[in-house]
């Protein structure tokens, strides 16, 4: 979520998602909608739905940022064929299905294990990199000596196989969270004998899918990928912290605006309070 925003100030993007990983990964069929419909509502470069292998929403490269009225309509349009509802329903019930799929796969918790293998970040992964290949670590050059904790100097002490071990876990970890997932649908007859592949039934249209979901973009990030993490962080840190410190100066402002116009009760601003003064005139 805040690399969102380093995007939008970057302008590769024109809008922030809603979407939350945490929904996605929580467990919870209701968040795991939640995030589906949120990438649905912005695509970006994370949400494309073909059929029969042409692109029918979604771009590719990460064209499309927000979901147009326009759009949205000609996806329910195209869902005819797929899905078994009313006009302006259809849309609705092809991300319930998605959301059955994405749930009931297991593919979430295995994607959750593979995750958890980074348990330092970049920020302590970076110590160990800079170990593993025997050069001065830049991480505790920017931080200043006076900045560098106790749990950094723990890094820098570790044996060489427990480093290594460090930024392994990280790139599996990394290459966890930059891969996609594709799940196949195919619409279950009625008298198809029992399919080898797994089903979902979608209640609200009475309608029965084999699915079949994977991971692929699998290949593990190379060891060299180490300093671009550690930048890209870096970039995204000071860019939210940035956004964060105008978004109070502008709510202050506005606090302090509303205080000239009514002065009738104590505020309170970023830590200092402004109190109402009273002058008896003349």
């Amino acid at each position: 979520k805040m690399h969102q925003s380093l995007k939008l100030h970057q302008r590769e993007i024109s809008d922030t998602s809603e979407y939350d990983p945490l929904d996605m990964l929580s467990g919870s069929k209701e968040r795991v909608h939640k995030a589906i419909t949120a990438l649905f509502c912005t695509p970006q470069n994370n949400f494309r739905v073909f059929l029969n292998g042409s692109l029918i929403f979604g771009g590719l490269g990460g064209g499309a940022d927000i979901t147009s009225c326009m759009i949205g309509n000609a996806f329910e349009d195209v869902l005819k064929c797929v899905i078994q509802a009313d006009d302006g329903l259809r849309t609705t019930n092809f991300l319930q299905l998605v959301t059955e799929a994405v749930s009931g796969s297991g593919l979430l918790d295995r994607l959750l294990e593979v995750q958890k293998l980074d348990i330092f970040d970049i920020e302590g992964a970076i110590h160990a990199y800079y170990d593993v290949v025997s050069q001065p670590c830049i991480a505790c050059r920017d931080l200043g000596e006076e900045q560098l904790s106790g749990r950094y100097a723990y890094l820098h002490s570790m044996p060489l196989d427990k480093s290594l071990k460090i930024v392994r876990d990280y790139l599996i970890a990394a290459t966890a969270k930059d891969l996609s997932m594709m799940i196949s649908f195919r619409p279950r007859e009625d008298g198809d004998v029992e399919s080898s592949y797994s089903g979902v039934f979608l209640e609200t249209t009475n309608q029965s899918f084999d699915y079949k979901a994977s991971f692929f973009d699998l290949d593990m990030k190379p060891l060299k990928k180490m300093e671009h993490y550690y930048e890209l962080d870096q970039q995204i840190v000071s860019c939210y912290t940035q956004m964060v410190k105008r978004k109070n100066k502008v709510e202050n402002a506005a606090t302090i605006d509303a205080y000239a116009r009514d002065p009738t009760e104590n505020r309170c601003v970023s830590g200092y309070t402004l109190f109402k003064v009273q002058a008896e005139s003349s």
